[in-house]
């Protein structure tokens, strides 16, 4: 079989797509060699970490949904703040915020749990893997990609308090390899499985590191009693089509309100601008943190709020409104395999290298996700054992013909590239490279430093609010797809064009 690659690819078989073309190749490579969509899909999964470190990694979160012939499972691998993270803590401290950066922000990892209950499931040989890993990827080097040296030095100009980033600085700045780190982790991980990272060697590297930062802000039941948050899944109906989307603490709402709008719109005579749907995202956020989370999650209450917002557009025209900017990155990979089976894989580390703060010979550094608590109920929300809310998700979208799984990079914007994504696609029926290629534009949010709000879009707009990016921009999402063809059996992916990633198929 010859596999085809680019940024839409097709085949019968199988077809995987990646934001770093070598762990596309990883993913493919696996599943040529052994037939099985879940190894292909952990292997590439793994490979990312390497390739993209500053945006993903095993010290982060990661959420997998997986969708079969009657079947949808999601796996909810999203962390949760120590016993003695809290907020009256951190002021005994002297910390009257969460820092950006350091032992501070870090957060008990959840992504190597989603990753334990997958290969369980699928009885996935991790020894088989790691070997694989190992002789086709990682022993070759590491390639520098653009936005992993520019996030290098944005973390460099930073007030380096309460961090530990030595290796990976020597790394950068001496271009020495980090593949002996991730041997010694890869080869712990296939003895004791991604459990290490929770109850043995890697979780005693972990705490003991720690600790000797800051004896009071863990406990070793912190890691060895920890338990997933709740995997949900909600789903709504979009035109012809169901959307269906992680819940828990995911950001659904904001999608299924932005699709809701977008229907809206086109059932209208005339569609809302861009500057209408981009005010929609900030009136949703406005919304939302208005409201009791009880009271805001079913499908009626989210479709009169959509109605009033949606007339409320066409009515008032009113003022740029931001929807609120928590600065994320993150990866998101999917492959389809002909059985029918669909699976997407987030993983996120927060914001570009994460806290800074990496476990010694090991390759893992930290997520900063506990920054994310910052705000203006930062007292009654950050409490010990607490999940942060998350932009991370995978979202599935079955039609008359097509299924498809995808997700995105781009925080804050995750929703509104997504639901634009989904109504090319759906609504105006658009080849799927032509969605994900087609210009964008987005509701950043108040710019941290200047407080003003900035609508960014990847085409000239006539309305002076917008930013342009003059051309396609990654601020604006990283979007990976993948799926099937039911009516005749072909398998498909694609990788956006914003980034450095292929899709392939066989």
């Amino acid at each position: 079989m010859a596999a085809t690659m680019s940024n839409l690819a097709s085949g019968h078989v199988f077809g995987i797509a990646t934001p770093h073309f070598k762990s596309s190749m990883m993913g493919m490579q696996d599943y040529l060699l052994t037939g099985a969509g879940p190894g292909a899909a952990i292997s590439a999964a793994l490979s990312l970490t390497y390739n993209l470190p500053h945006l993903c990694g095993l010290g982060g979160d990661a959420i997998i949904m997986q969708a079969s012939p009657g079947n949808l499972e999601v796996f909810n691998g999203t962390g949760v703040t120590g016993t003695h993270q809290h907020h009256d803590n951190y002021l005994y401290k002297g910390l009257e915020s969460i820092p950006r950066r350091g032992i501070y922000s870090t957060m008990v990892y959840g992504c190597p749990s989603a990753y334990e209950r997958y290969t369980q499931l699928h009885d996935i040989d991790l020894n088989r893997v790691f070997k694989h890993l190992h002789e086709h990827d990682l022993k070759h080097g590491l390639i520098t990609t653009e936005s992993l040296l520019q996030a290098f030095y944005s973390s460099t100009k930073e007030p380096q308090i309460h961090t530990r980033f030595t290796q990976w600085t020597h790394c950068f700045t001496q271009r020495k390899d980090p593949e002996p780190f991730y041997r010694h982790t890869l080869a712990t991980l296939a003895r004791e499985g991604f459990s290490s990272m929770y109850q043995g060697l890697l979780a005693e590297q972990v705490f003991d590191l720690l600790s000797r930062c800051d004896p009071h802000l863990y406990t070793a039941g912190d890691f060895a009693d920890f338990v997933p948050n709740p995997s949900e899944v909600r789903s709504t109906r979009f035109m012809h089509a169901t959307v269906t989307a992680h819940g828990s603490n995911s950001p659904w709402k904001e999608l299924f309100l932005l699709l809701k709008i977008y229907q809206l719109s086109a059932q209208d005579t005339n569609l809302l601008t861009p500057a209408q749907l981009c005010t929609a995202a900030g009136l949703i956020d406005t919304w939302l943190a208005s409201q009791p989370a009880s009271d805001t999650g079913n499908e009626r209450t989210l479709d009169q709020q959509a109605a009033l917002i949606h007339q409320q557009l066409k009515q008032d025209n009113p003022e740029p409104v931001p929807q609120s900017c928590k600065t994320s990155h993150t990866i998101f990979m999917a492959c389809a395999a002909a059985d029918g089976t669909l699976t997407g894989i987030t993983n996120s580390i927060f914001t570009p290298l994460g806290s800074l703060f990496e476990i010694d010979n090991s390759g893992i550094i930290l997520s900063n996700r506990a920054f994310s608590f910052n705000g203006p109920h930062a007292c009654s929300t950050f409490k010990g054992r607490t999940a942060a809310s998350h932009t991370t998700n995978c979202v599935h979208v079955s039609t008359d013909h097509l299924e498809f799984i995808l997700g995105t990079s781009g925080g804050p914007v995750q929703s509104q590239t997504l639901a634009f994504i989904i109504y090319k696609i759906v609504a105006q029926n658009c080849p799927i490279q032509t969605a994900l290629a087609s210009p964008r534009c987005a509701n950043l949010g108040r710019h941290p430093k200047t407080g003003g709000i900035t609508y960014l879009s990847e085409a000239p707009q006539a309305d002076p609010v917008f930013t342009w990016t003059n051309g396609l921009s990654d601020k604006l999402g990283v979007v990976q797809l993948a799926g099937i063809n039911t009516l005749n059996g072909q398998v498909f992916a694609a990788a956006d064009p914003r980034g450095s990633g292929v899709a392939l198929a066989v």
